[in-house]
C-alpha cells in the first residue's frame, strides 16, 4: 500500500486532476481564522459548507514547518456531542488526550460540528471533510495548506490513515452511516484523478446509544464506556474490536499507531522504536549559492531526516544522501524504499534532504559539511540515490561534484546533461571524473526512464560511458529494430537477470559495463513490469554495487576491502 502511495506521490507533477466520476464537489474554503489556544500551538477555524471546522495544531516539537509529514501523521476527526466553539473544542481535544498524537506525528486534529444536532444531522460531512485533503511540498503550516493558484485552503493530509474519535451523539452518528467500505475524493484523488478508499481506519467510540447496525470487520473499533450488549454487538461484526477506558493517546499507541488499511484490510507495520533505528531530524541555516533560482533570500533553513543504526559500533559510517519525487516527501521515499531498513542493517547514515527541489548541488555540499560535523561519517564513502526528481538531483551532484562521492544510484529519472533537474544550465560539468553508478529504470513507465522510452537517457548514458572510460562507447542507432538489447540498446559485459521474490512477476537485468583498468563502475539496470516507482529489492542491490567503492583523498576510486 504505502510503495503504491509513494508511486502515486511521485507522479503528481505529471497528472493533472481530470476529475471523478459521481464524485462530490470539493467544498470552498477560502478563508481561515487561526488564534493561539491557552494550552499552546494554533486553532483555525473553517467553514465547510454550514458547518464549523477547526483544526487544532498544537505545539509544533517535530518541525513540522518544515519537516512533511502530511502522509505519515494520521488524520484524526472528532465528532463531538455537541457543537462547541474554538477554544473549547480544543479543550475537548486535550481532555481526550488526541492533541498528543497529533504532536507525537507532527499532525493535527480537527474538529467537526454538525449543523444543529448530530441528530438532525443530514448525511454526507465527512465525505466533505475527506474531499478537503491535500498534499504538498510548500505553503503547509497548522495542520493546514495553502494553494495559492486557487486561493483555497485545505487539510494537510494523505487520508491514507484515517481515526475518528466519535463522543456521545457524535459517536452514533459515525456509528449509523461510517463504519463501512467508503470510497470518495480525497488527497490522492487529485493524482489518480479517481475515487480513493476513504474507509475509516478506526474509530473510538465512545457513550454510545445505539448499536451499529452495519460494521465493516476491517476497521479498528475502540469501545469506551459503552455497555456489554453494545460491545457485544459490534464484536460479532469486527475483526478488530478493542474495549479500553483509556485516553485517546494511549488508545492510539496500544491498538491503532502500527495499523495501516492495505487493500481493505488491516495490516500491521514494523515498530521503529524497537528496531533499533533511530529516526530524528535535524534544521540547518543554509547560505544560498548564486546559482539558485528558487530561493530570493541570503539562507533559508532546510530540513533533513535522519535515519541510523542506534547502537552502531562503528568508529566512522558511510552516509547515504536520499532524494525523493517530485511529489514525494522525505519520509516516504526513505522508508518505502527500503533505505531505511538498509541502514540499520548496513549500518550507515541516511541522510533525507526535504523539498530539495529547491537546493542546489553547492547547497547540499554545505549539508554534507555540517553532516561531517555532527556524526562520525567516513569522508571517502559518501553515496547519492534518489528517486524521479530526486533521481534527477542525483545526476546534478555528477555533474558539478563528483569528487565528493564514492557511488551513485539514480533512479528513475534525468536530464540531458550540461541541465540540471530545473532545466538551467549547470554552473558546473563532470568531464573526467569517474564515479560508480548504478542507474535503474522501469520497463513499464510512462517516463523517459530509459532508452529505448526517449533520446534523453541515451545523451546521459553517452555521456556517462565517456567520462567513466567505458572500453566500447554507447553508440546506438536510432531504429530500435538492430538494438542488441532492446531496452538499453547496448549489451553489458556482464548480464545477470534476477527475481524480485516481493515482484516475482518482475524480471531485474543487471547490466555491467568494463572501464579501462577492467574494473566495472558502470551498471545499467531496467526491471520488466514496472512503472515509474521505487522497490526495496532495487535499492539493496544498488547499495551492493555503490558500497564496494570509496573515494579516496587524491580523488581516485578504489574498492573497499
Amino acid at each position: 500500500m504505502r510503495r503504491a502511495i509513494c508511486l502515486l506521490l511521485c507522479m503528481l507533477l505529471m497528472l493533472p486532476f481530470a476529475g471523478c466520476k459521481k464524485q462530490r464537489e470539493v467544498p470552498l474554503v477560502t478563508s481561515i481564522e487561526t488564534t493561539e489556544a491557552s494550552q499552546g500551538g494554533f486553532y483555525s477555524a473553517m467553514d465547510v459548507e454550514g458547518h464549523e471546522v477547526y483544526v487544532y495544531a498544537p505545539e509544533d516539537i517535530l518541525h513540522a514547518d518544515i519537516i512533511n509529514y502530511g502522509y505519515t501523521a494520521p488524520l484524526l476527526l472528532v465528532f463531538g456531542d455537541q457543537k462547541l466553539d474554538g477554544q473549547k473544542a480544543v479543550d475537548f481535544i486535550c481532555e481526550k488526550g488526541l492533541d498528543v498524537t497529533a504532536q507525537k506525528t507532527g499532525g493535527a486534529v480537527v474538529y467537526v460540528n454538525p449543523l444543529t444536532s448530530w441528530d438532525d444531522e443530514p448525511y454526507g460531512v465527512y465525505e466533505r471533510i475527506l474531499a478537503l485533503t491535500r498534499l504538498d511540498q510548500r505553503y503547509f503550516s497548522n495542520g493546514l495548506l495553502y494553494d495559492k493558484k486557487t486561493d483555497k485552503y485545505h487539510l494537510f493530509n494523505s487520508g491514507a490513515k484515517i481515526c475518528v474519535y466519535g463522543y456521545g451523539s457524535g459517536a452514533d452518528f459515525i456509528a449509523k452511516n461510517y463504519l463501512k467500505p467508503l470510497s470518495g475524493v480525497a488527497a490522492m484523488s487529485y493524482i489518480t484523478g479517481k475515487e480513493a478508499d476513504i474507509t475509516i481506519t478506526a474509530a473510538v467510540l465512545e457513550e454510545l446509544s445505539i448499536q451499529p447496525e452495519t460494521v465493516d470487520p476491517e476497521i479498528i473499533i475502540v469501545s469506551v464506556n459503552n455497555t456489554t450488549e453494545i460491545n457485544n454487538a459490534i464484536k460479532k461484526q469486527s475483526n478488530h474490536f478493542y474495549s479500553s477506558n483509556d485516553r485517546f493517546d494511549e488508545i492510539y499507541e496500544k491498538s491503532i499507531r502500527l495499523s495501516e488499511r492495505s487493500d481493505g484490510k488491516i495490516i500491521e507495520t514494523a515498530d521503529i522504536r524497537d528496531s533499533g533505528l533511530v529516526q530524528e531530524v535535524q534544521i540547518m541555516e543554509i547560505t544560498t549559492s548564486e546559482d539558485n533560482h528558487r530561493v530570493r533570500t541570503p539562507s533559508y533553513q532546510l530540513g533533513a531526516v535522519i535515519f541510523r543504526k542506534e547502537d552502531s559500533t562503528k568508529k566512522q559510517r558511510p552516509l547515504v544522501m536520499c532524494f525523493h519525487g517530485g511529489g514525494d516527501t522525505a519520509i516516504l521515499t526513505a522508508t518505502t524504499s527500503g533505505w531505511d531498513k538498509l541502514a540499520l542493517e548496513e549500518d550507515f547514515i541516511l541522510c533525507a534532504i526535504e523539498y530539495h527541489i529547491r537546493t542546489t548541488p553547492t547547497e547540499i555540499m554545505e549539508v554534507i559539511d555540517n553532516l561531517l560535523e555532527l556524526y562520525d561519517i567516513d569522508p571517502s564513502r559518501i553515496y547519492a540515490t534518489g528517486f524521479s526528481m530526486g533521481s534527477m538531483k542525483t545526476w546534478d551532484l555528477y555533474q558539478e561534484y563528483p569528487e565528493r562521492f564514492a557511488g551513485m544510484s539514480p533512479m528513475s529519472g534525468t536530464v540531458r546533461p550540461g541541465l540540471n533537474s530545473l532545466s538551467f544550465e549547470a554552473p558546473r560539468m563532470n568531464e573526467n571524473v569517474i564515479v560508480p553508478v548504478f542507474m535503474v529504470g522501469g520497463e513499464s513507465s510512462s517516463m523517459a526512464e530509459l532508452p529505448f522510452q526517449g533520446r534523453i537517457p541515451v545523451y546521459r548514458i553517452e555521456n556517462l560511458f565517456r567520462v567513466n572510460q567505458v572500453d566500447n562507447p554507447f553508440e546506438i542507432t536510432n531504429d530500435r529494430t538492430y538494438w542488441p538489447d532492446t531496452i538499453y540498446g547496448f549489451e553489458g559485459d556482464v548480464v545477470e537477470k534476477l527475481t524480485d521474490e516481493t515482484h516475482p512477476q518482475s524480471v531485474t537485468t543487471v547490466r555491467y559495463y568494463k572501464s579501462f583498468d577492467g574494473n566495472f563502475y558502470t551498471v545499467l539496470c531496467s526491471i520488466s513490469r514496472h512503472d515509474h516507482e521505487i522497490r526495496p529489492f532495487t535499492c539493496q542491490l544498488a547499495w551492493e554495487f555503490m558500497s564496494k567503492f570509496r573515494r579516496n583523498s587524491d580523488g581516485s576510486i578504489s574498492i573497499v576491502n
